[in-house]
């Protein structure tokens, strides 16, 4: 079993089609839909987590490129600035992976960069800019 991270972007003119459902049927891969944003006026926009046999899983997500959809595998981890965070947990009720946690004993949050799934929910929960996406902080720091 393995499991892929994908953030998928659906143009307009798809949004009528099953394919989701198509890929849980056809290629017997679970879907775990975190965030989705998806109208008839705009297009659409989800992530989620794709889980299976690894041939299967990567059948899905090719019959998702080759049906127009465009997938994004995020494969970097946030940036978290501790010193900015102050703790008010605000990232952990948003974080599916449990990259964030807060010590029961200090009431501290932690960051696990190592479970971090790169979902970005956490970014703007963040009132205090202590989590930034990896390409965010280098540009906020000049390096890009």
């Amino acid at each position: 079993m393995i499991q892929k991270s994908a953030i998928l972007n659906f143009p307009k003119s798809l949004l009528d089609r099953p394919v989701i459902s198509r890929i849980i049927k056809e290629f017997d891969v679970e879907v775990n839909i975190l965030q989705a944003s998806i109208t008839p006026e705009e297009d659409g926009r989800m992530f989620a987590i794709f889980r299976g046999q690894g041939q299967q899983v990567n059948s899905a997500l090719s019959y998702l490129k080759e049906s127009g959809i465009k997938v994004f595998l995020p494969v970097k981890n946030l940036v978290w600035d501790e010193d900015r965070c102050v703790h008010c947990t605000a990232c952990v009720g948003q974080c599916p992976s449990s990259a964030f946690t807060v010590e029961q004993e200090t009431y501290q949050v932690t960051y696990d960069a190592a479970r971090c799934i790169a979902c970005e929910l956490c970014i703007p929960a963040c009132s205090y800019g202590a989590v930034a996406s990896v390409s965010d902080n280098l540009r906020i720091r000049g390096d890009v």
